[in-house]
C-alpha cells in the first residue's frame, strides 16, 4: 500500500512540475518574415516618431519579405535608398517571459522599436553595422500571454542600409489546472493512507 501511495504522489508531482518549465526561445528570429511598407514621413533627423505615427492596422501597401532588409543586391527585400520603412510582425508567447528578454539589432541607420505599442528601443548610428551591433534588455512584463506585436520604424537617408533583429527570452508555461481525475486519485490515496493508519 505504501508503495502505491508513493508512486501515485510521484506521478502527480511530475505532472504538475512539468507544466512550469522555462527555457530560452527565439520570439522573433533573425532573418524572419515581416510585413513592411514605406513611411509617408521622414524619420531623419529628429528620430522622435511615436507608435501612433503609423496606422499599423491599415498601412496602405503592406508587403511581406524576409529580413535582413537592405539596399544590397543579395538582400531578400528591396529597400529603396532614401526611404524609411515600417516593419510589423506578430508572434505568440505561450506563458510568461521570465526576467528580461534580449533584443539584438543590426542597423547602420536609425531605428525605433515598439513592443505591443510601447517603445523599447531608439538608436541611431551611421556608416556600417554588424551582427549584433546592439544588445538591449526588454522587461518580461511587457509581453502578453498570447499574441504580441513587434513594430519597427527603420530609417535610411542614404544608401546601402541594412536592418535585422532577433528577440529571445525565457518562457515559462502557465500552470494548467490538474484534471479532476488526478485530484480524485490523490484524494483516494490520501484516504486509503488514513484508513490504514487507523487500522494500525
Amino acid at each position: 500500500m505504501k508503495k502505491t501511495i508513493m508512486v501515485g504522489l510521484a506521478v502527480c508531482m511530475l505532472l504538475v512540475g512539468g507544466l512550469s518549465n522555462a527555457g530560452a526561445v527565439a520570439l522573433v528570429g533573425q532573418g524572419s518574415q515581416w510585413q513592411y511598407t514605406t513611411l509617408n514621413f521622414d524619420m531623419w533627423p529628429s528620430m522622435n516618431a511615436g507608435y501612433n505615427s503609423v496606422n499599423w492596422t491599415q498601412a496602405p501597401t503592406w508587403a511581406t519579405g524576409n529580413a535582413a532588409f537592405g539596399n544590397y543586391t543579395y538582400q531578400s527585400t528591396n529597400w529603396t535608398a532614401g526611404t524609411d520603412l515600417a516593419l510589423l510582425q506578430n508572434f505568440t508567447v505561450s506563458g510568461s517571459v521570465i526576467g528580461t528578454a534580449t533584443l539584438n539589432v543590426a542597423s547602420d541607420n536609425g531605428f525605433i522599436i515598439f513592443l505591443n505599442g510601447q517603445q523599447i528601443a531608439n538608436k541611431n548610428a551611421e556608416y556600417y553595422t554588424s551582427y549584433w551591433e546592439y544588445s538591449l534588455p526588454v522587461s518580461g512584463s511587457l509581453f502578453n500571454n498570447g499574441l504580441n506585436e513587434i513594430a519597427v520604424l527603420a530609417e535610411d537617408h542614404g544608401g546601402a542600409t541594412c536592418f535585422d533583429m532577433q528577440l529571445t527570452g525565457d518562457v515559462r508555461q502557465n500552470p494548467v489546472p490538474v484534471p479532476a481525475t488526478l485530484v480524485l486519485l490523490g484524494s483516494g490515496l490520501v484516504g486509503l493512507a488514513g484508513i490504514r493508519r487507523n487500522k494500525k
